[in-house]
């Protein structure tokens, strides 16, 4: 276990959701991972020089979405972190390891679908998956089967977008290697076995959440305007949104000479909005 620190100086790139120890022991290794605490509903472990963090939920899609809000809250994780739930899956295919993204999460219970994350093409390959709440035997249909990535898919763009979130799930069992057949020991393997591809879809999205950190930053030039005016929650929110939007129409403008004349905070974003309602009649569609 170590020292638990001030949430506010943990500064995480990625967020790791797994059902199952033999699933998340590997990643673990791979950043050093460190038991967070020994007294919390869900087994959380981190690597502050790694910017990883990761969380033990166990199985099933509630299970899944509790410990994904858990790692959240524990952690305050910031908007711009990357989410990956990882682990096995069924399949209608041999060969047994073989790692996929899934770009559709359909629930079977709820008859809901979810289709996360940026497509990483040049890395790995597509699937589809079906959420069950009992081990598929029958292999039905030509997808993968899981029993979290509903739950995780549900809650996890709550707190990050859509295109951070991403689903990697490795064919455990088939028709002809039956699920009755795995071991914790081969979970382990399985994982292992697809190490250095997950390293290559881990630095492809530590590149994603660095952009995306920075495309949330706000600018200095924006915070002396909270610290000189009254803004209500609202306005600060509208300020900083209608603020993006003029930077990227005038991204050589200084903030200070367009708010000159403005006392207040809602004659500070009229004044934004005045300049990019002039822009746009100045367009040539």
């Amino acid at each position: 276990m170590i020292e638990l620190p001030d949430i506010r100086d943990i500064e995480l790139k990625i967020c790791w959701v797994i059902a199952l120890a033999p699933e998340a022991n590997p990643i673990i290794d791979l950043f050093d991972l460190r038991l967070f605490s020994n007294e919390l509903d869900f087994p959380v472990y981190v690597n502050q020089e790694h910017g990883h963090a990761l969380v033990i939920s166990g199985i099933g899609k509630t299970k899944a979405a509790a410990a994904t809000t858990y790692l959240k809250t524990l952690l305050n994780v910031k908007k711009y972190v990357g989410w990956i739930n990882l682990g096995i899956a069924g399949f209608h295919l041999e060969p047994v390891g073989r790692l996929f993204q899934v770009i559709k999460v359909h629930d079977i219970g709820s008859k809901r679908s979810y289709f996360p994350g940026l497509r990483l093409s040049k890395i790995v390959q597509h699937q589809a998956l079906y959420t069950v709440s009992q081990p598929e035997t029958a292999y039905s249909d030509a997808v993968l089967f899981d029993m979290e990535a509903s739950g995780f898919c549900e809650i996890a763009p709550m707190f990050s977008c859509n295109e951070l979130v991403f689903v990697l799930k490795i064919v455990s069992d088939t028709p002809e290697s039956p699920i009755g057949s795995i071991s914790k020991k081969i979970i382990t393997q399985l994982i292992h076995q697809n190490i250095e591809k997950l390293q290559k879809i881990i630095h492809t999205i530590e590149k994603l959440v660095s952009d995306e950190k920075k495309r949330l930053k706000i600018p200095e030039e924006v915070f002396q305007y909270f610290d000189k005016y009254h803004f209500t929650k609202s306005n600060r929110n509208k300020f900083i949104q209608t603020y993006k939007k003029w930077k990227a129409a005038f991204p050589n403008r200084k903030l200070e000479n367009t708010l000159a004349t403005g006392n207040s905070a809602s004659k500070l974003i009229a004044s934004l909005e005045s300049e990019l309602v002039s822009a746009i009649k100045e367009w040539k569609l």
